[in-house]
Formats: structure tokens, sequence, C-alpha cells
């Protein structure tokens, strides 16, 4: 079984690596538990990229538990196409044929 204490070393190593090739954040998409969220932003020298999920958390209380990058992914492209298409439909119903 792995420790506590392991995990934090492998996120530790991890991080600094990724920090020393330069990259200026860590993405890390779909993930929603709090603590351990809260964990990647405490133990990271670069900053933290969250994408968030229709069910998931905030935009807030990302920020509140020390995420520095928030990406939204395909929801609002998604968002858009169902009002545009709710919108025509609609458009198509009103119309009328001369």
């Amino acid at each position: 079984m792995i420790t506590d204490a392991q995990k934090q070393e492998f996120y530790q190593a991890l991080f600094d690596k990724n920090a020393k090739s330069g990259a200026n954040g860590f993405f890390s998409p779909g993930l929603t538990d709090e603590k351990l969220i809260k964990k990647l932003c405490d133990l990271s020298p670069i900053p933290i990229n969250i994408m968030i999920t229709q069910s998931g958390l905030t935009s807030k209380r990302l920020a509140e538990l020390g995420v520095s990058r928030i990406s939204y992914g395909p929801i609002p492209y998604f968002q858009a196409i169902e009002s545009f298409k709710s919108g025509a439909q609609k458009a198509l119903e009103m119309s009328v044929y001369i």
C-alpha cells in the first residue's frame, strides 16, 4: 500500500520535473476531489489548472482551494450550440412561407 508520504513525494517530484522542464502550469482535467485539489495546489511550485465540469466545483470554490487557472473545456461551446439550435427552431416555427 502506498503511504501518504510516498504520494506526496511522488507529486512533489512530478511538479519539480514539470517546473524544471519549463512548464508554466499543471493541467488536471476532470479532477473534482476538493482535498486532492487543495493538496496539489499546496505542493506545486507552478500554477494548477483544473477544468470545470457541469456537475463539479464552481470557479469561486476552485479559487478558494488555490487553483490558479480554470479551464471551461467544451462546455461554453455546447451551450452556444444548444442556444443556436433552440433559436433556429423557434425562428423556423414562426416563419411564414409565401
